[in-house]
């Protein structure tokens, strides 16, 4: 009996204190009755951003990837032969244009061994034939499989710039090497590009591919605009002297803001930053307009 009673006791102190918590914190969080919480505000607007395609992908040993010629063209100033030792980066032949244009550079993308030259001065080929067989251990490839709608954005030669959560500050710029069909789906297809060493990039770990193809005319919100709620991204439109809790879906983090794929319009003035937590209704008092 007298253990019950205790166990009763330190059941009503803890629930005393965490009430006597959520009380405090409700205390810092909302601004006192009647006053209006002090906020920062900008404007939606529309900025030409990159048109990015991504895709998720892995990165493999690659044991034995070829250099592909990049373009039409004939190739001329091969330097190396079969049982090379070659370091990224050097030049290993050149490509002259079928049609108009400078002449393409073709780079040894890895530190590695030539194991075969597939090509010789004078010989002509086509884009993603093959010049050069590489072997060696630092060799990795990664591979990104893409919906079909977008192949023919794709092409070898084309950069790419590779995300890694293990390396999550330091992207990575690639060329794809070749393009295959997908054996996962009929209606897909793999882009394979070789990766030279680097931390965080390791064999077996996934990693976003964007593939760049312009520019377009987006929607954007200054950072910090957007805030987390339980369901899901919101934005706070200021509406005279109270905010409105805006559902919204987003694309992705630009240099100049956040851009907005649904659910908000030009030219409205949204939250940027405020000093307490926000509700749908709350009174808000302007206390600094920034532009986008």
């Amino acid at each position: 009996m007298r253990m019950s009673s205790v166990s009763a006791f330190r059941r009503r102190a803890a629930l005393i204190l965490f009430g006597a918590l959520l009380a405090g914190c409700a205390h810092h969080s909302a601004p006192a009755s009647g006053t209006p919480a002090k906020v920062t505000v900008g404007r939606a607007f529309m900025a030409p951003v990159a048109d990015i395609h991504s895709a998720i992908g892995e990165v493999e040993p690659g044991a034995s990837p070829v250099v592909m010629a990049p373009i039409n063209g004939r190739v001329a100033g091969i330097t190396i032969s079969s049982g090379a030792l070659i370091t990224a980066g050097e030049v290993l032949a050149q490509m002259e244009p079928a049609g108009a244009g400078p002449p393409r550079v073709i780079r040894a993308p890895v530190n590695a061994v030539v194991t075969q030259v597939f090509a010789h001065d004078g010989a002509d080929r086509q884009a993603g034939q093959r010049l050069f067989g590489l072997g060696g251990a630092s060799i990795r490839e990664a591979r990104a499989p893409f919906p079909v709608r977008l192949r023919s954005i794709l092409a070898i030669g084309q950069a790419v710039l590779l995300h890694s959560p293990l390396s999550p500050r330091s992207p990575l710029t690639g060329i794809i090497d070749r393009l295959t069909p997908s054996k996962r789906t009929r209606h897909g297809v793999y882009a394979w590009i070789t990766l030279p060493a680097r931390a965080g990039f390791t064999v077996g770990s996934p990693l976003r591919v964007d593939v760049m193809t312009g520019t377009v005319n987006r929607l954007l919100v200054p950072r910090g605009a957007v805030f987390l709620r339980r369901a899901g991204t919101v934005v706070f439109i200021v509406r005279g002297r109270h905010v409105q809790e805006q559902p919204v879906r987003t694309a992705r983090v630009h240099k100049r803001g956040v851009v907005i794929r649904s659910g908000l319009w030009p030219g409205a003035l949204v939250v940027t930053r405020a000093r307490t937590h926000l509700t749908d209704g709350m009174r808000v008092r302007i206390v600094r307009h920034i532009k986008g």
